[in-house]
């Protein structure tokens, strides 16, 4: 059985390109496992290719919670509406010789922080921090304080109350 000269020359061109295909695919998987999120094993190309279907599905879901998450703080942040209906609240933590108080308002309320601190010193008490934060039309504040006087105390029932007063008075 005599070989065909012709056969030859594309049976090597055949392989050429198939080799060619080859090395196309492997630097293919090779630039999509470059995309993946750092694993700690080897893969299998099919196990690749199961683990970037899987993110890339994660990616799409999280593309449209954050559309929607987006459509949601534009809706807020162009409503005159939400800027007006945040009422000031306020939450007062007792911790023994600490008190913690929280203050949540809407950008809008006119008040101080050093309304707040006042009452605290007026009251016996003495500041160790505050935080003062904007998180979107919201104003949160934050005061730590400590008891001045150890024999005396905070006075927690007045502070509460002068804070309520506060709080209806930025409410009106």
């Amino acid at each position: 059985m005599a070989k065909d000269p012709k056969s030859v020359p594309s049976r090597m061109k055949r392989n050429l390109i198939e080799r060619e295909r080859r090395k196309q695919m492997k630097n293919m998987f090779l630039q999509l496992f470059n995309l993946l999120p750092p694993h700690p094993t080897k893969m299998s190309i099919p196990m690749l290719v199961d683990h970037a279907a899987v993110y890339v599905s994660q990616l799409q879901k999280r593309v449209e919670e954050l559309k929607q998450r987006k459509v949601q703080l534009e809706a807020e942040h162009s409503s005159p509406q939400a800027i007006t209906t945040i009422s000031p609240v306020i939450d007062i933590t007792d911790l023994g010789s600490t008190m913690e108080v929280n203050f949540i308002s809407g950008k809008d309320t006119n008040f101080a922080l050093c309304d707040i601190i006042s009452i605290l010193e007026d009251e016996a008490a003495r500041v160790l921090s505050a935080t003062y934060r904007n998180a979107g039309n919201k104003v949160l504040i934050s005061v730590h304080s400590q008891e001045a006087y150890p024999r005396i105390g905070i006075e927690n029932f007045r502070v509460h109350e002068r804070l309520k007063r506060l709080r209806n008075f930025l409410k009106e």
